[in-house]
């Protein structure tokens, strides 16, 4: 359960129950206040940019490689990581040893928890639900029988520095976050109907109570805020958060939590042909069903509304945005830190976003994203000598923006233009002119002023460097480059080969939503200047084996299935190749997909095909237009990347930074829970039946073969435009197409562009 703020995880029981609780902005590291160099700025890397640049454009990789690794990447001492406050400890200290009819479970159309359960004659129901509008989790506890409840409340706090301290009805955690000393605090209010409250050293105790209800909740002084990021003291916003909470009482508290919820999460909802006996078993028994082979189309479904849900509880307004883990985590060190990983990660976290109505969702994202800007656009100056602002791999909460790290994840200068897309999104599905303007464009122009300012001349057109396309290089062999080897670790192995097509296609996606977005501000000349720039990028090319290429130079290999597909990303998420716009590259799309393979391949790359990256393929294949290829990877990813519980996981070969070993597969990889992959399944299942990057919307260009019946209600398109679609036996039954304004779009169905106002199944609504 989550509620943007924070989130807690119930792992049930009956003698005792774990809630690992965690505030999203519990995070170790600081803001950088002005300290470049301790943020991650190589004090030698501006004077050493036009050695790299020329070093690349002359062809001596490894001169530009040896520069940008002891010359330009920076060490950040302050960057931190993504850690947990610990677990609230429940104890039932007369709970008997025999059970009977356990039950837990999330409703994720209410957003609530439920565990009933009997103990001989009595029966015992918890209900759970973390509330949004009030930041506070409530936790409810019943039996049929009066005085039946006894428990003890106590906790198991990660941080160094802590103490508990117990007043009558209340218990509270003081704690500081391990390296920075910032505070946090935990507040807990026990409201009960009978028995009576007492101590035992560091635990609150209950005794024959009729019912409890537990109200919870947690802050740090932390505020997105450059350049300080401090805000109100934990204990100040504590307290008027339970004050509020205990005046409204524990009926209207759920009251406005159903409300908040159900406003997001009812304004869209998918119906397949499902098996309705298979939907009656536990989600495990389902789970190894699925990965046993055996179809259940409604499992998918159910992973459908349970990606909503964790986007829904893990980024809300006002709220820090969603990180690798969203807002759970139970470790002291999160793994991969936890950190707004800016190659692809965050981003499929929020690819659903648009496609199921959830810009409230999508906002923290957005205004994280500002914030980064800012101090972005000192890294721009400090590194690169330029205007604009620039991003790279990884961000934290801090306004981390500086290029740090081993060179074949640190030098990725695309976060901030990746970024952009997103930005520029959440525009084209709301049409939110104030938005586009006091937020949206200031971000998209800056970026790509500092791009305007920083590609460089190659061959008669231009590229990016220094630049390392995603995680990936090649090996010199005698053969000559070889990008199949690239797990070795070796002085001939090459990073900064010359014309990263993953880096020109997310330029001309830049380039042409900044574009857009110019002309409707009204500023022609900078829109015209864009797509200037953007004629002269590096064109795409298809290579030897029919595949789209990787770099400029024809160096891809069959033999290698490495998890980045950064260079399709013209294909997703990008708009810049399509079967109906430009089939040639479509066709190269598919075989370079062909050759990267759908999962993991074990003997060349130990975590190969994990959640993200068969998402990303997933997506691929839907916006190709081949619905049952991406089905097939989808089934890959929920089973040999999932959990019984339906959520995804990324394989890794060690157990999440020194984290507790959880869950280790035979083959002795690790499995760390990641939300990018759940996040952006509901978007590609949607995006099945209706797609709109185009310009158009297109009805069922992807749709399954095991989709074969169904109906989607409230999908949205670009332009603002709402879909309902039903459809039969695959064909189209009925679309109802409602718009913000009476101007009509333009729709197709599957390949074929409809005339609307001839075809008697699609039905179009103006709003106003």
């Amino acid at each position: 359960m989550g509620n943007g703020y924070f989130g807690a995880s119930f792992l049930g029981g009956v003698k005792e129950e774990i809630i690992s609780i965690t505030d999203a902005s519990m995070w170790t590291g600081e803001p950088a206040k002005g300290d470049w160099q301790k943020a991650g700025v190589n004090p030698k890397a501006k004077e050493n940019l036009p050695l790299i640049r020329k070093a690349v454009v002359n062809g001596n990789i490894p001169l530009a490689d040896s520069l940008v690794i002891n010359n330009f990447l920076g060490k950040s001492d302050i960057f931190g990581f993504f850690t947990s406050i610990g677990d609230v400890k429940i104890e039932f200290p007369n709970s008997k040893e025999t059970y009977s009819s356990y039950h837990r479970e999330i409703d994720l159309s209410t957003s609530t928890g439920h565990i009933n359960y009997k103990e001989g004659n009595t029966t015992f129901s918890r209900e759970y639900f973390c509330s949004y509008p009030d930041k506070v989790l409530v936790l409810k506890y019943n039996s049929d029988k009066k005085n039946s409840i006894d428990l003890n409340l106590g906790s198991r706090v990660i941080q160094k520095i802590s103490s508990v301290s117990i007043n009558n009805d209340e218990f509270e955690i003081s704690g500081k976050i391990n390296g920075n000393d910032r505070p946090f605090r935990v507040l807990i209010k026990v409201e009960h109907k009978g028995g009576n409250l007492g101590q035992s050293g560091n635990q609150l105790t209950l005794r024959g109570a009729n019912e409890v209800v537990l109200y919870i909740t947690m802050s740090t002084n932390y505020k997105m805020e450059y350049p300080d990021y401090l805000g109100e003291a934990p204990e100040i916003k504590n307290r008027e958060v339970i004050d509020k909470a205990m005046h409204k009482g524990y009926e209207e508290l759920k009251r406005a939590h159903l409300k908040d919820y159900k406003n997001l999460y009812d304004r869209v909802s998918l119906k397949l042909e499902t098996d309705n006996q298979l939907s009656k078993l536990p989600t495990n028994e389902r789970f190894e069903r699925l990965k046993s082979g055996s179809k259940d189309t409604g499992y998918k479904e159910l992973a459908f509304n349970l990606g909503r849900y964790m986007v829904i509880s893990a980024s809300r307004k006002g709220t820090l945005p969603a990180n690798l883990q969203g807002v759970w985590n139970a470790f002291d060190f999160s793994p991969w830190a936890g950190n707004y990983q800016s190659n692809i990660n965050i981003q499929e976290i929020y690819w659903s976003c648009g496609p199921l109505n959830l810009p409230e969702c999508q906002q923290p994202y957005i205004d994280w994203i500002d914030d980064l800007s800012i101090s972005g656009t000192e890294i721009a100056k400090e590194v690169y000598g330029s205007k604009g602002w620039i991003s790279h791999t990884t961000g934290n909460i801090w306004g981390h923006a500086a290029p740090i790290g081993g060179i074949k994840w640190g030098m990725y200068p695309m976060g901030s233009a990746w970024h952009s897309q997103h930005v520029w999104d959440q525009f084209a599905f709301t049409q939110n002119m104030t938005y586009l303007k006091n937020q949206a464009y200031p971000i998209l122009k800056n970026a790509s002023i500092f791009w305007l300012e920083n590609l460089i001349p190659y061959k008669g057109y231009y590229i990016t460097s220094p630049s390392v396309s995603a995680e990936h290089g090649a090996l010199m062999t005698e053969n000559g480059l070889d990008p199949a080897f690239h797990d070795l670790e070796s002085d001939k192995y090459q990073f900064n080969i010359p014309g990263i097509y993953q880096d020109m296609e997310m330029l001309w996606d830049l380039f042409t939503n900044t574009s857009e977005a110019a002309l409707i501000i009204g500023e022609k000349a900078f829109s015209d200047s864009l797509l200037v720039a953007r004629q002269k990028l590096m064109p795409l090319k298809i290579g030897q084996y029919g595949q789209l290429q990787e770099w400029h130079e024809d160096i891809d290999s069959p033999d290698c299935h490495h998890r980045h597909i950064a260079h399709l990303y013209a294909a997703a998420p990008g708009r810049q190749i399509h079967p109906t716009i430009t089939p040639e590259l479509a066709l190269a799309a598919k075989k370079s997909l062909d050759m990267r393979g759908d999962g993991r391949f074990m003997e060349q790359e130990e975590a190969a095909g994990g959640n993200w990256a068969r998402a990303h393929r997933m997506w691929a294949w839907t916006r190709l237009m081949d619905g049952d290829r991406a089905n097939k990877i989808m089934s890959e990813m929920l089973t040999e990347e999932g959990f019984e519980n339906g959520l995804t996981h990324q394989h890794a070969p060690y157990n999440g930074n020194g984290g507790p070993e959880l869950y280790r597969e035979p083959d002795g990889m690790f499995c760390n829970f990641q939300l990018d992959g759940s996040g952006a399944l509901p978007g590609c299942i949607a995006e099945m039946i209706v797609q709109s990057h185009l310009n158009e919307i297109q009805l069922l260009p992807a749709l399954p073969a095991e989709f074969n019946s169904g109906e989607i209600l409230g999908v949205q398109a670009r332009g603002g435009y709402t879909v309902d679609v039903t459809w039969q036996d695959g064909l189209l039954i009925k679309a109802t197409i409602t718009g913000k304004t009476n101007k009509q779009p333009k729709v197709r169905l599957t390949n074929d562009l409809i005339d609307i106002s001839k075809d008697a199944r699609i039905t179009f609504i103006a709003r106003d």
